[in-house]
């Protein structure tokens, strides 16, 4: 039989132009697809780190909090406001609810910060509350007699083990010391620590609180002077609470509006320089600054990874008004700061006690 009824068909397929073509689409399609997985993880990354930092900052806020809450409790007297005491470990520190060491500050060796670049861009904190449930307004005291003082009233406000401080009406001698024996009206205390001439014996509790807080190496940390040195920088001595917090600072809600409520009218951070105008500094407030783990980059026209800088400009806070602005940059230390994301917590703790004191007419 003739092949001719049946004519070889011409076999259909892709030339090579149409292959290089098709390879090309192919790889313009990938490189594509890469750059949207690259993007978009970065991104997951960018909002993961941030999360991260911001949960640790919420709870490290919260433990802030915990302690300025309680600031001022158990110290009502206005006798001691602003007074130097002597600690069990000798170091001398001020009795009031909160005070503010701010940025720049070289002279205090109550919070003493060693990175000079972390001293001149954030505060220090240094809180301090009594445990009592005794009157804070303290005990009369009839009569010392060696180691004893004798309290108008029943002893029952005094527990062995209790913290105490006895004043004679003003800043003299002020030492905190223990309670060895508490019986009827007689209160005893440590060996050699009693007050000749006192008047009045306060009560501070089985476990007051004197805690310093500080920025530390990117970290929150603190120092409890009841179980250690605060005034030593040493490491041994301060614990990191969280990590990614770059800023801590805090100021004195003052009234110097002389009227005969008190009641916040500015805030700074001018130390109160006596008794008075302590009890016109009913609050303070206060802001932590974290900072994500993210290093923010984006691709160049060069195809190479640079910085973006997500924060144009340092950060800033009062409470939702236009405050001042907070050096992320340890004092020029971090020049790529703009290449993280940061967020502020802030809040006010008013000071416990201060408003019963009853003072009046405050002035600047």
């Amino acid at each position: 039989m003739s092949n001719t009824a049946f004519p070889l068909r011409r076999q259909a397929g892709f030339s090579l132009m149409e292959v290089l073509i098709g390879l090309l689409i192919a790889m313009i399609a990938v490189v594509i697809m890469m750059e949207v997985l690259v993007t978009s993880e970065q991104r997951t990354r960018s909002s993961n780190s941030g999360n991260d930092a911001m949960s640790g900052a919420a709870v490290m806020m919260h433990l802030l909090q915990r302690d300025l809450v309680q600031a001022g409790y158990g110290i009502s007297s206005t006798n001691m406001l602003g007074c130097q005491l002597k600690l069990p470990n000798t170091k001398l520190v001020p009795v009031a609810p909160v005070v503010i060491y701010p940025a720049g500050d070289t002279t205090t060796v109550v919070a003493p910060q060693t990175d000079v670049n972390e001293r001149n861009t954030t505060d220090r904190l240094l809180v301090f509350y009594g445990s009592s449930s005794a009157q804070p307004e303290g005990s009369a005291v009839v009569t010392v007699a060696g180691d004893i003082y004798t309290v108008a009233g029943a002893a029952m406000a005094f527990n062995v083990g209790d913290w105490v401080v006895a004043s004679t009406g003003d800043c003299t001698g002020l030492e905190m010391t223990r309670v060895t024996v508490s019986d009827v009206n007689n209160v005893t205390v440590v060996a050699g620590k009693a007050l000749a001439g006192a008047t009045a014996l306060y009560n501070l509790g089985p476990s007051p609180r004197i805690v310093a807080y500080a920025i530390r190496n990117g970290a929150l940390t603190s120092c409890d002077y009841m179980v250690a040195d605060c005034s030593s920088a040493a490491a041994t001595n301060w614990t990191a609470l969280g990590g990614n917090i770059v800023a801590l600072r805090a100021q004195y809600g003052r009234d110097v509006s002389g009227g005969p409520i008190v009641k916040v009218s500015t805030w700074d951070q001018a130390t109160p320089a006596d008794n008075l105008h302590w009890q016109c500094t009913p609050a303070v407030r206060y802001v932590l600054v974290a900072r994500s783990t993210q290093y923010e980059s984006a691709i160049d026209a060069t195809g190479q990874r640079t910085c973006e800088a997500v924060t144009a400009a340092a950060p800033t806070w009062g409470l939702g008004t236009a405050g001042p602005a907070i050096d992320v940059s340890r004092n020029g230390a971090v020049s790529d700061w703009q290449c993280y994301r940061y967020r502020t917590f802030e809040n006010v703790a008013p000071s416990r006690n201060v408003l019963w004191t009853g003072a009046g007419g405050c002035t600047p």
